[in-house]
């Protein structure tokens, strides 16, 4: 009894050294200042022109690579001996093993004579032993590119029946002894490229550069999307169409998701064909950022924004019936068709929405014994299994079961409380969680006793009825200004 009463003790002591140090913690008085547009677009410009470097570098080494074949006085005297040859197995395995020590950063090379058919290929995908003239191939740009005079072109990227997939060429005439013996093709696939653009280091949750063409189509994939959007994904945005009129420019725009966005965009000419590099990130994760940067002075900002009192929509809770699941103190559930969550006595205590708006909602009630109220680690420790850390666990639930990665920024959180106890501690789980203050909204209420919440079975609607002095007042969350929005007015941000 001794000992256990003496480690209470020493935790009580330790959470009160604490709690006077924090006291001492000077809190940021005034508004930070700090040109959150100029940062931004120097940090996307940045990337932009990194990535630009990278991209003429590759195809530098690819046009230097492609440009020897001419010359290659082993490869020109294969090409000779294949030529009208079939099944000469032991030939082909010296071509290819050729190919691979001279010439493997390509896809595939392919032997092609004067005629257009193509005698040997190393992938021998559907275009081996065909003619490229043919009225199946002669409509590829590959066809069209051979009967052009030039010894060497580059063909860019389209898709390519044969292999199934978008493929650019390098195409080198074949001589010897002054004869015209046809086309060393070089066939180069999207995923160098692709791998380029794919690193995004230093981009945070929603930055990106992709390379579009001149049909505005996206030649690298995006990270918003779980299919490849190569040649696939349509551009056609302002960034694109400032590009190609007039080289360079940056502004805030919406992007090809209908997201908006700051974009830092391009006009660059590799190989004689004109692309567009942009470099963007979502405006929301540039907010989030900037509060998370001055949390101090914004946290005391927002919850003197929240108390003011709002207009409620007038409307009680939905009464007309119907299957619904009570949702108790330190529990949380999910929405099923039909049915909706429902949680009443929200007065010390928090509530918390998260839902994919058609999909599913999840309700949770929180106890004043968990994370979002708690911080020390001896205040855990003190409350044993009375300490929960729901907000976490649901949202690791969420991520691991019911969304892919990419659709994060598409969950809604709305946390709902007569206190502003839990706000800087929810918040923060929230964008630990790579949520953006967009995606939140704080109905706070201080004049009201406590809270019922019900949310419909498709986490569409949540309303809250609050049990004032004067009365009922009913409020539905669709009504509230999410976080992001109110940072806007505070910091006086225009866009």
């Amino acid at each position: 009894m001794k000992n256990k009463r003496g480690k209470i003790w020493g935790g009580l002591a330790g959470l009160l050294v604490v709690v006077i140090a924090l006291l001492f913690i000077p809190p940021q008085s005034s508004p930070p200042k700090e040109d959150l547009r100029r940062l931004t677009f120097a940090v996307l410009g940045k990337a932009r022109q990194a990535k630009k470097k990278a991209l003429l570098a590759h195809f530098r080494q690819m046009e230097q690579q492609a440009a020897t074949i001419g010359t290659d006085s082993e490869m020109l005297a294969y090409f000779e001996r294949l030529q009208g040859k079939t099944g000469d197995a032991d030939l082909e395995y010296e071509v290819d093993k050729r190919y691979v020590m001279e010439y493997g950063d390509f896809y595939d090379l392919l032997f092609v004579d004067a005629k257009g058919h193509v005698f040997h290929s190393v992938k021998k995908e559907q275009d081996y032993r065909k003619n490229l003239f043919s009225p199946a191939l002669a409509d590829s740009r590959l066809a069209k590119a051979l009967k052009n005079p030039d010894d060497e072109q580059f063909v860019e990227f389209r898709y390519y029946p044969p292999s199934g997939e978008p493929a650019a060429f390098f195409t080198v005439v074949a001589r010897q002894g002054g004869r015209h013996l046809g086309w060393f093709v070089l066939q180069v696939a999207t995923n160098r490229v692709n791998t380029i653009f794919n690193d995004r280091q230093g981009l945070g949750r929603s930055g990106e550069v992709y390379l579009v063409n001149q049909e505005r189509l996206m030649l690298t994939d995006s990270r918003f999307m779980e299919d490849s959007t190569i040649l696939r994904q349509q551009v056609d945005t302002w960034a694109v169409k400032d590009a190609l009129r007039h080289e360079s420019g940056e502004n805030i725009i919406l992007d090809y998701r209908g997201a908006k966005v700051f974009s830092s965009y391009e006009k660059v000419e590799a190989l004689g064909v004109p692309w567009v590099i942009i470099a963007e990130m979502d405006e929301d994760e540039v907010i989030t950022e900037y509060y998370k940067r001055h949390r101090h002075y914004f946290q005391r900002e927002l919850v003197r924004y929240l108390a003011k009192p709002r207009l409620g929509n007038g409307g009680l809770l939905n009464r007309q019936g119907g299957a619904k699941r009570r949702v108790d103190m330190n529990e949380f559930a999910r929405t099923e068709t039909g049915r909706s969550l429902t949680t009443g006595g929200v007065a010390t205590c928090t509530a918390v929405a998260i839902s994919y708006p058609g999909r599913f909602g999840y309700l949770a009630h929180i106890s004043p014994t968990d994370e979002i109220y708690l911080g020390n680690p001896l205040t855990r420790t003190l409350l044993g299994d009375e300490y929960h850390n729901f907000l976490a666990d649901l949202l690791e639930k969420i991520k691991r079961f019911d969304i892919y990665p990419y659709e994060l920024n598409r969950l809604q959180v709305v946390v709902v409380a007569t206190h502003a106890d839990s706000f800087c501690k929810a918040v923060e789980a929230l964008l630990a969680e790579e949520v953006e203050l967009a995606q939140i909204k704080f109905l706070y209420n201080p004049r009201a006793r406590s809270a019922t919440l019900e949310l419909d079975d498709q986490g569409e609607t949540l309303a809250v009825q609050w049990v004032e002095p004067g009365g009922d007042r009913g409020e539905q969350a669709t009504d509230v200004e999410d976080l992001g929005a109110i940072l806007k007015k505070i910091i006086r941000y225009g866009a």
